[in-house]
């Protein structure tokens, strides 16, 4: 009989304690016109992935899901899109808080990319119901020629070959 009282503060009690749980990924940050913000996940085939993105003010945001590692930005140095990333991208948003919702069919990592395109610099709220997003950062600075690297190569080495037959002579 006791336990019928308990059962009602208990149950009071139980709704006076907010229970936390957070299920997803959320990153905010702040960015000017034309940057891009690159994450990827991991996903399994037949997985499900949303990434909704909100912003504090007028900023015009853009989101792409790519299939394979972008290598380039795809923004143009006047901060407008090049139209190739359309036809590259598996998914895409445009919209004034872009959202995305997609069932991947391959087992492999994805890659996502975030542009203000202009109205910036802004602060971009992004949410996904995945757990575990890696930022990502492609580099900026080009890679070395290959070519110039191997004649930069053969040209030290023999300027030092030269330079220690030169010292070895006056020896």
């Amino acid at each position: 009989m006791k336990r019928k009282y308990l059962i009602v503060p208990i149950l009071a009690l139980m709704a006076l304690i907010p229970i936390v749980s957070i299920f997803g990924f959320e990153h905010i940050d702040n960015i000017n016109d034309g940057i891009s913000v690159y994450f990827l996940v991991d996903l399994e085939e037949g997985e499900n992935i949303e990434i909704n993105i909100t912003h504090i003010e007028d900023g015009n945001f853009t989101l792409f899901l790519f299939g394979s590692r972008p290598t380039q930005s795809y923004v143009n140095d006047d901060k407008t899109l090049n139209p190739t990333i359309f036809e590259v991208a598996l998914n895409y948003s445009i919209d004034d808080n872009p959202y995305i919702n997609y069932t991947v069919s391959q087992s492999k990592i994805y890659y996502i990319e975030l542009i203000l395109i202009d109205n910036g610099p802004d602060t971009f709220f992004l949410r996904t119901n995945i757990d575990e997003l890696t930022r990502y950062y492609l580099p900026i600075v080009p890679g070395f020629q290959v070519e110039l690297l191997i004649i930069s190569s053969f040209l030290t080495v023999g300027l030092v070959l030269i330079l220690y037959k030169r010292r070895m002579r006056t020896i």
